[in-house]
């Protein structure tokens, strides 16, 4: 038998969770270089510091394919 994966592993593998807090990105470039690909973490969304139009914060969603843009807007009231 291997070795047993903890649950958190479990879930990042499964594409339910990806919490990249001690790696910070400023754009889809920054994700790429370094291996954080759309296809391989569909469903994922992503903070990107500089990643929006106008170089603005934004979040990043995988769809599979690509990453998609969602603007942060006005505070959730």
């Amino acid at each position: 038998m291997g070795k047993e994966i903890p649950w958190s592993f479990q879930k990042i593998r499964g594409g339910e969770q990806l919490n990249l807090k001690n790696r910070p990105f400023t754009n889809v470039a920054s994700l790429t270089a370094a291996g954080v690909t759309p296809a391989r973490n569909p469903g994922a969304v992503l903070y990107l510091s500089a990643g929006g139009t106008g170089g603005v914060p934004c979040l990043a969603f995988s769809n599979g394919t690509n990453w998609k843009q969602i603007a942060i807007g006005a505070n959730a009231i």
